[in-house]
């Protein structure tokens, strides 16, 4: 018996040692579980583009460029739905931004949000980067009955002028009747882009003329401004320069004295 019992111990020696050898040569029998990580839900983007965490909102930046037109199905989405979080649906609308012209496909849904107050400055801005296809809602836009998004779709058919690029045949007509809205905010956005596009000066001077006149300094002021860049075409604003130069606003006089400056003739040498 003790015989017998010698030789299974023996064995068991031997089984564990023949174990051990295979363990070692494949590495160990339990082997460390590899993780992968999981790449980011296409959609994932929509919940960190407005995120107070400045690193992860410019991620998801990075994100929508990187996507491109595979991200319009979420915007489309997102976009149509009447129960979509209100970040959510910011984010979309930025998204449209960032794509630009790629996003033109989504124009009439980021249209629809101009009217809701909570979206329109982001509609507007989205639908200046999204190429020509946005002139058409944004200059509809203009006859609304809030002066928000009249002023906000202004100020993009601005923006839009130049990025799509626009013809200014188009555009000035528009801002020279909106210094006639009685909205002083619309005014001021009028004023400011006709100084920026600085171009159609037979209309735009006569119309920032009237605009040194404004009841509304902001207005004045932004017209006197606005004339500095039409040169030469902006001589037949100087008396009324000269009256805003010693208007009762520290801001309009400064502005109109600037200008007047700006249009004095070069000497002749």
């Amino acid at each position: 018996m003790d015989r017998v019992n010698r030789v299974l111990a023996v064995l068991c020696v031997l089984a564990s040692a023949v174990a051990a050898v295979l363990w070692y040569q494949q590495g160990g029998l339990i082997r460390p579980v590899q993780v992968t990580e999981a790449p980011p839900k296409q959609d994932s983007w929509l919940d960190q583009l407005y995120s107070q965490n400045q690193v992860e909102a410019a991620e998801a930046a990075r994100q929508v460029e990187k996507l491109g037109a595979a991200a319009l199905p979420i915007i489309h989405a997102t976009l149509q739905d009447p129960g979509a979080d209100a970040q959510q649906v910011k984010a979309a609308l930025k998204a449209c931004a960032i794509l630009g012209p790629i996003a033109a496909p989504a124009i009439g849904e980021v249209a629809e949000s101009l009217p809701d107050p909570s979206l329109t400055a982001e509609a507007a801005i989205a639908l200046s980067f999204m190429g020509r296809g946005a002139f058409r809602p944004l200059r509809d836009s203009l006859a609304s009955e809030d002066p928000v998004v009249r002023r906000e779709s202004l100020r993009s058919v601005g923006k839009l002028k130049e990025r799509a690029p626009l013809d200014a045949r188009a555009v000035l007509p528009l801002l020279v009747e909106a210094m006639k809205d009685p909205d002083a905010g619309v005014r001021t956005v009028a004023a400011t882009y006709l100084g920026i596009i600085h171009e159609g000066g037979g209309d735009a001077v006569p119309a920032l003329i009237d605009g040194l006149n404004d009841p509304e300094a902001d207005v004045r002021r932004t017209s006197a401004a606005a004339l500095g860049s039409f040169g030469a075409d902006a001589v037949p604003a100087v008396p009324a320069l000269r009256k805003a130069a010693v208007d009762k606003d520290p801001d309009v006089a400064r502005e109109a004295g600037v200008t007047l400056v700006k249009l004095q003739p070069t000497p002749t040498r």
